[in-house]
């Protein structure tokens, strides 16, 4: 059995591409604004959001921007309903 080194680089390779694989499988189930709400939550930054995308910081900075007033405009909403 060959014995390597794993270093950093190796690993951060590796998890890209299973991020870009997961990612792929879930565009086939979700929008690019649900996918990136989502991943938002991981902690990533914007860049590293649209890295994952193919999509530019600025979309997901907007993107998020607009899921915020979405959800603030929801929860207003909700107590006149009862």
């Amino acid at each position: 059995m060959e014995n390597r080194n794993i270093g950093f680089a190796d690993i951060h390779t590796q998890l890209k591409i299973l991020n870009r694989l997961t990612i792929a499988q879930l565009r086939n189930t979700m929008r690019q604004n649900e996918l990136i709400v989502l991943l938002s939550t991981t902690g990533a930054s914007a860049k590293e959001v649209a890295d994952v995308l193919n999509t530019t910081p600025a979309t997901v900075q907007v993107t998020l921007q607009r899921d915020k007033k979405k959800r603030a405009k929801q929860q207003t909403a909700e107590p006149e309903d009862l």
